[in-house]
């Protein structure tokens, strides 16, 4: 595993090496760069795991700016292969402090898990700090699952994030490493996920983005047997 970390940065250092010339698109993963109230992105991701073995899906997602301070989302996804249908809505509100900012972030999101006939609801509240190389998300999530006649809800899940880049956020292009305990889709308790992410913008409204996520099976053990391997590749506009 740690050999195809290495193929991949270079990869992506060899890919990146050619957008350095581009504009920057935004200033950061969140904030308003004053221009573009509009920013929508899709991705498809690539990957395998002990219970659907290779799987792949589609990601959409809308954000709009409705002040230098809050901006609201929506998001939707297809996962084929583990036949999982996701929507969800969040909004978020700035607090700048010097060179970093603050988010409080809340988001409802609902799953349809169509080969198990089950339905979930994660209801989030958190606590973004950036800073230009680096971030750290501290939150709380409830989330409800319901499956034939029965449900229930399952015990306050702390969600846990931190990611660093080797540049400051706002150049062209970066390359991250993270780890955190949830992610565009999903909460789990506090099995820690990990992995590589990168960035490269094309053109001043458009940038290539992906990430290599692993995701182990035991809980807050890096040594357990893997669950999930996935890969991300995308494009994000802004207008």
């Amino acid at each position: 595993m740690a050999q195809t970390l290495i193929r991949l940065l270079a990869l992506c250092s060899i890919l990146l090496g050619y957008c350095t010339l581009h504009a920057q698109v935004i200033n950061d993963v969140h904030k308003y760069d004053g221009e573009h109230k509009n920013e929508t992105w899709g991705y498809m991701t690539l990957g395998d795991n002990v219970i659907t073995d290779f799987f792949f899906g589609m990601e959409m997602t809308y954000k709009r700016h409705l002040s230098d301070r809050w901006y609201v989302q929506g998001d939707a996804q297809m996962q084929l292969g583990k036949k999982l249908y996701s929507v969800a809505t969040q909004g978020a509100y700035r607090l700048p402090w010097g060179w970093s900012d603050f988010y409080v972030k809340g988001k409802v999101m609902y799953n349809h898990y169509q080969r198990w006939h089950t339905n979930e609801l994660d209801m989030s509240l958190g606590v973004t700090w950036e800073m230009p190389y680096f971030y750290v998300h501290l939150g709380a999530s409830y989330i409800y699952f319901h499956m034939l006649d029965f449900g229930y809800w399952e015990p306050l899940t702390m969600n846990i994030g931190a990611g660093v880049n080797i540049r400051p956020r706002w150049n062209s292009w970066n390359i991250g490493v993270f780890a955190r305990n949830y992610d565009d889709f999903y909460y789990e308790g506090y099995n820690l996920n990990w992995g590589v992410n990168f960035y490269a913008n094309l053109k001043k409204d458009l940038r290539l983005f992906g990430e290599v996520n692993i995701r182990p099976a035991g809980s807050m053990s890096q040594l357990a047997t893997k669950y999930e391997n996935s890969f991300k590749i995308g494009l994000k506009h802004v207008w």
